[in-house]
């Protein structure tokens, strides 16, 4: 095992200064720390109300917001401009007891099947994931090299307990799925299919595409979605590979940079108390996850493969194609017509490749389900948004296109000020998201892991600059010499 992971460093320390090479503009020392807080706040108000509203939890909302806002626009902050890491850590070490401690004392899932007796063995593996977390933080040498590897096993036991269980959840998306994997055994369509309606009513679905014992909607997420959750189905529940995509997340961003830095990054993201809700759901957030993670880490490491990551993050749900113009904060500048084209076209082309075969065996099946089912879900009361807040007392819900209006604001936001950095631009996303879902007509425990997810991307990424002896930043800190 360790000559394996000797291998993995050297591959990785290879692609980091290849990546140095591409992006030479450095990460702005003050960013760790906020990314640290925003990331456990927002698991904090996860937990308040299993990501349905909740007034803490709205707060949270709009104070991340605004630290992630002020933290990528901000060009210098004070004494966080020489202890950013120090105090990052420590930010992240007290996030982390918290976690750990919600863990312990609150069930990780809502339909969990287990005893009293069950919960020691959950409680133990909880146990022996903050020992690790400890290890990791503190130690040096072969212990904080075996760190991560336990930490990564520890999480996926933790998960296997949630899914022995919690074997049947009674959620449409856990249906979805194994209609539609039964489907294409069949040699059917999964996007024309129609699944029993679990809840007997037709609230939680648009206008005419349910009814109280059907909902009339085949397959709602991209054919990608389906590919990646496939090797699960076939050991039983695809669930499995909504958990090896957490899991396998958590690894890329221990590994994207050296130090304690990505470690805690990586351990706040496991370790997330609603994780396990997540999982337990099969909301398919689990893979975008992973496949947002994928693209950091490779922008870290290995960027020539950056296109081929970021089709396939533009594949996996719909809303990621938001994400693509913050793509740019990954090139440097000037940019060229040409230069663009080969950055972009792959990854479109990989992600069109993904869709046409589904896409031209029934285009009104396909259009109903993935674009017209999304635009015709109803507005939900229970969301953590903001619409969801401000429509109390019978006042006037706010139009459901403003969580589309304040995209332009975070893009121009972070394109302009953002670092153009893999840490900037994962920053950026978990912006863009957070306003994207704070103002939606939906917002859950899944949309908000992933912002979770994009800001511990962001602090794994962080690139660590050197001081200098007075106490200022080195050249190699200040910023590019050449354009």
């Amino acid at each position: 095992m360790l000559s394996a992971l000797g291998r993995i460093r050297g591959w990785v320390d290879s692609g980091e200064r290849a990546a140095s090479a591409a992006v030479r503009e450095p990460d702005p020392p003050h960013l760790a720390a906020p990314l640290a807080a925003v990331a456990i706040g927002l698991g904090h108000a996860l937990q308040l109300a299993n990501g349905t509203l909740h007034p803490i939890g709205i707060a949270v909302l709009v104070a991340s917001s605004c630290v992630l806002a002020v933290g990528l626009a901000a060009r210098h902050a004070g004494p966080l401009d020489r202890y950013g890491e120090t105090a990052a850590l420590v930010v992240a070490a007290g996030g982390l007891v918290y976690q750990v401690a919600a863990l312990l004392t609150t069930s990780p899932g809502v339909y969990l099947r287990a005893s009293q007796e069950d919960y020691v063995s959950y409680r133990y593996l909880v146990a022996a994931a903050a020992v690790v977390v400890g290890v990791g933080l503190a130690a040096d040498g072969m212990a904080r090299k075996l760190a991560v590897p336990a930490l990564l096993a520890t999480h996926f036991a933790l998960g296997m307990w949630v899914l022995d269980a919690s074997p049947n959840p009674p959620i449409d998306v856990f249906v979805w799925h194994r209609e539609a994997f039964h489907a294409l055994v069949a040699g059917a369509n999964p996007y024309a299919i129609q699944i029993p309606n679990l809840y007997g009513h037709t609230e939680f679905y648009g206008p005419g595409l349910a009814d109280a014992a059907t909902v009339k909607v085949g397959f709602p997420y991209p054919p990608l979605s389906l590919a990646l959750a496939a090797p699960g189905h076939l050991v039983g529940d695809y669930r499995w590979a909504n958990l090896a995509a957490l899991t396998a997340a958590g690894g890329l961003m221990a590994f994207m940079r050296r130090g304690r830095l990505s470690f805690a990054a990586a351990a706040i993201f496991l370790l997330t108390p609603r994780q396990f809700f997540v999982l337990e759901q099969g909301w398919t957030e689990a893979l975008v996850c992973f496949c947002l993670a994928l693209v950091v880490f490779v922008a870290c490491r290995a960027p020539r493969g950056l296109s081929v990551a970021l089709g396939l993050l533009l594949a996996v749900k719909q809303y990621a194609i938001l994400l693509m113009p913050l793509a740019l904060l990954l090139r440097r500048r000037p940019f060229s017509f040409e230069g663009l084209a080969r950055f972009f076209v792959p990854a479109a082309a990989l992600a069109a490749a993904s869709v046409l075969p589904f896409l031209l065996w029934d285009p009104d099946a396909f259009f109903r389900s993935v674009v017209q089912f999304q635009a015709l879900q109803p507005f939900r009361p229970d969301a953590l948004s903001l619409m969801a807040y401000f429509a109390v007392d019978g006042k006037p819900v706010l139009p459901a296109w403003l969580s589309f209006a304040v995209m332009p604001l975070a893009w121009g936001l972070a394109l302009w000020r953002a670092p153009r950095t893999p840490a900037g631009f994962a920053a950026s996303v978990a912006l863009l998201l957070l306003l994207f879902f704070g103002f939606a007509k939906q917002a859950f425990c899944n949309y908000y892991l992933l912002v979770v997810s994009a800001a511990c991307c962001a602090l794994a990424a962080v690139e660590r600059t050197r001081m200098a002896d007075s106490g200022g930043l080195s050249s190699s800190a200040r910023g590019p010499t050449s354009p």
